[in-house]
C-alpha cells in the first residue's frame, strides 16, 4: 500500500470518528451546573442548573438586578443533544416564624430575633443572616425604632410604644413584616430567598448540548444563537 493509501485510510478514520463523536449523545450527569466564562470573570448575570437524579430540576436565570432575575423547578427530558425543560408552579416562598414570650420589665417591650436565611433554591439548607435589617414603624410608617443582626444573626429591638409594625429584611431574601406584639417576644425568622420571577407552570426551554473542548465537568448549551458554558461544581461548592 502506498503513502497516499495511508494518507487516505487515516484521514476518513478521523472524519468519520469526529462524525461518531458528534452524532453521540452528550452525557449530562446529575449536579449542580453554573455559567462560567473563564477563570476570575466575575458576572453580574448568569444561569445555573441543578439536575437531580429523579429527573427534577430547579433552574435560575439571576442577576445583580433581582427585579431581572428569573428562576423555576419542574422536569426535565434528555434525548440525544437535546436538554428539555419542563415547569412547574412553584412553592410559595413563605418565612418560616417561630415566636415565643420572653421575660421583660413590665414598662419596658424587648424583641429578640435570631435570623437566618434559606440561600439555594428547593432545599432546607440554611445560613445565619448578620447584617439584616430589622425596623418597627408607627401608624404613619416612620421608623421609631432600628437595629441589624450581628454575626449570629442575632439582634434586640426596643421599639417605643409608638410602634405598630415590624419588618426584617436582608439583600437577596423575601422580607418578613407583621404587626407589633403587646409583650416581649423572641422571634426566630427563617427568610427564603428571594430569586425574582417564576416562569409560569407549563413553560418549557430546550438546551442543544454540545461537546466541550474545555475540562470533562464543562458543557456547552446553546439556544438560538447563544451559547453558554456550564461547569459542574464540586459537591458542597
Amino acid at each position: 500500500m502506498n503513502t497516499l493509501s495511508f494518507h487516505l485510510r487515516d484521514g476518513l478514520a478521523l472524519l468519520l470518528g469526529g462524525v461518531v463523536s458528534a452524532c453521540a449523545p452528550v452525557r449530562l450527569t446529575a449536579g449542580e451546573y453554573s455559567e462560567t466564562r473563564g477563570p476570575g470573570v466575575i458576572l453580574l448575570e448568569g444561569q445555573t442548573l441543578r439536575l437531580a437524579s429523579d429527573h427534577t430540576f430547579v433552574y435560575e436565570h439571576w442577576s445583580d438586578d433581582v427585579s431581572s432575575s428569573r428562576y423555576g423547578m419542574g422536569t426535565y427530558r434528555l434525548a440525544g443533544h437535546k436538554l428539555q425543560l419542563r415547569f412547574v408552579a412553584p412553592p410559595l416562598a413563605v418565612v418560616e416564624v417561630q415566636a415565643q414570650p420572653i421575660a421583660a420589665p413590665a414598662d419596658s417591650l424587648v424583641l429578640a430575633f435570631a435570623v437566618v436565611g434559606r440561600p439555594t433554591l428547593g432545599t432546607a439548607q440554611t445560613q445565619v443572616l448578620p447584617g439584616a435589617t430589622i425596623l418597627a414603624y408607627d401608624a404613619t410608617g416612620q421608623v421609631v425604632a432600628g437595629a441589624s443582626s450581628d454575626a449570629a444573626g442575632r439582634a434586640v429591638l426596643h421599639p417605643t410604644h409608638r410602634a405598630r409594625r415590624l419588618r426584617v429584611q436582608s439583600l437577596g431574601f423575601v422580607a418578613w413584616q407583621q404587626a407589633c406584639p403587646a409583650s416581649s417576644t423572641a422571634y426566630r425568622l427563617e427568610l427564603p430567598a428571594d430569586a425574582g420571577t417564576p416562569y409560569a407552570a407549563g413553560t418549557v426551554k430546550e438546551f442543544r448540548l454540545k461537546r466541550s473542548p474545555q475540562p470533562a465537568q464543562t458543557v456547552v448549551m446553546s439556544q438560538g444563537r447563544r451559547q453558554t458554558v456550564f461547569q459542574r461544581l464540586a459537591s458542597g461548592q
